[in-house]
């Protein structure tokens, strides 16, 4: 248990309580659940079992086929009773995944409890408001790890070159006493969220700490602890209790759109089927997009399955606000020459640019999400994704029904009970993707400065 865990003690609801007249009560706390959601409405949803062993014989919950390879190549000949030559037929494969759990839970005291029931005694229940609180932040949660590779990782502390900064305990005591700076993306992390810092994936587990506060406008988390001893840039920063290690958590976005022949994929050596089960990428070194990275990006995929494969339906592009605000940008120079061309402009300067991202690029649907890795788009197709859930996002049956369990005080000998409860949100699911190579992603993609 990390030392700064905190339970919901009473003085953090003095705020509510009586004397309160403020009854509109803004949320400071960043969140986000874009990807997550479309993987929810859009994909292929399927029930599935857990992993199992009877027999000694390890099944995994679900199965995602494909066909890997073809066959009956053309041969030619005189057709005057010489050979048809030997056949050969097409070569089938299966991703095999299992659900990974995840676990949010919330702890109030008893006295945070009483001192806010009633209309005479606070603005709101707080035990009410924290169960919306609490599923907000398991779906922000979940939404962080759609985004990632695999290995549980939210993030890379980036070189001292691209602006990362490790601050272990320069601070004065408080929430800011340790910090991250210049991370690529922290609305990755939560307030108050335990993570793993690794020398790489699959390398030294250095230690844990707890976030106290993060902040995406300067990509820095803040920590009242001291970091794990030898953090340093290039670490990873991991979900608390994944191992760290390739595929030991809910296989994201960018476990299935890499380029790579390299490694194994849902328990796939890639190498057994090159090219496959890689997905065709465009490297712009640090250049902007221009409207004819779309173009690009359409050539690829005819190049990788052919243009009339039937997986190209609801292809979608995806990317960050980063990317989104340079797409808009392609766009505002075209849209005032139409509104100069179509009338003189006279009095007060017309406003040239609209309230939103384009809708569209390249014809495809275009979906911004806040958690997405800087300088990087996305081309796939929902058509070809399933969400294998084992258990929906839900609250933790602790037995009979009861949501909401006393906390066990384990430090003590005497076997009794804290003046707190809790509660858990909790869901079990794993992404697969039938086809990696229906896509294309565009990566090193210049960043502007906002």
């Amino acid at each position: 248990m990390p030392a700064s865990f905190s339970p919901l003690l009473e003085a953090s609801v003095q705020s509510i309580e009586l004397e309160a007249f403020s009854k509109q009560i803004p949320d400071l706390v960043p969140h986000s659940e874009t990807l997550y959601g479309r993987f929810k409405k859009s994909a292929t949803t399927i029930p599935v079992s857990n992993v199992t062993a009877a027999g000694g014989i390890t099944r995994p919950s679900f199965r995602v086929p494909f066909r890997a390879q073809a066959g009956a190549g053309i041969s030619q000949g005189t057709g005057n009773a010489d050979s048809l030559f030997r056949g050969s037929g097409s070569q089938w494969a299966a991703f095999a995944l299992s659900p990974i759990f995840t676990f949010n839970v919330c702890e109030i005291s008893f006295l945070a409890r009483i001192a806010t029931e009633g209309r005479k005694r606070g603005l709101f229940n707080v035990q009410a408001q924290e169960l919306a609180n609490t599923f907000q932040q398991a779906m922000q949660q979940l939404e962080a790890l759609c985004q990632q590779d695999g290995s549980g990782a939210l993030d890379q502390i980036p070189s001292v070159g691209a602006g990362g900064v490790v601050n272990n305990g320069t601070g004065g005591a408080g929430p800011s006493f340790s910090s991250i700076v210049g991370l690529n993306n922290a609305f990755q992390f939560a307030d108050q969220q335990t993570v793993q810092v690794f020398s790489a994936i699959g390398g030294t587990n250095r230690g844990s700490f707890t976030i106290t506060y993060t902040d995406p406008v300067t990509q820095t988390i803040y920590s009242s602890q001291a970091l794990p001893a030898g953090t340093t840039n290039g670490d990873f920063l991991i979900v608390n209790g994944a191992p760290g290690s390739a595929g030991g958590s809910i296989l994201g976005l960018r476990a299935w759109q890499i380029n790579s022949n390299t490694g194994t994929l849902a328990g796939i050596p890639r190498a057994n089927f090159p090219s496959r089960l890689s997905t065709p990428t465009i490297n712009l070194a640090g250049a902007s997009i221009s409207n004819s990275t779309s173009w690009r990006a359409n050539v690829l995929l005819g190049r990788a399955l052919g243009p009339e494969n039937p997986i190209f339906r609801n292809v979608c592009w995806y990317c960050g606000p980063d990317q989104a605000f340079q797409i808009g940008n392609l766009y505002l120079n075209v849209l005032a020459a139409r509104m100069n061309d179509a009338k003189e402009v006279t009095g007060n300067a017309p406003d040239m640019t609209p309230k939103g991202w384009p809708r569209t690029w390249g014809t495809y649907e275009l979906i911004v999400g806040y958690n997405a890795l800087p300088g990087r788009l996305d081309l796939f197709t929902f058509d070809t994704w399933y969400l294998g859930e084992l258990l929906p996002v839900e609250l933790y049956d602790f037995g009979g029904g009861i949501t909401v369990a006393p906390v066990p005080d384990i430090p003590t000998s005497g076997g009794t009970y804290l003046t707190s409860s809790m509660f858990v949100y909790t869901s079990a699911f794993n992404l697969a993707n039938s086809a990696p190579r229906a896509g294309c992603y565009v990566q090193n993609a210049s960043t502007p400065t906002l």
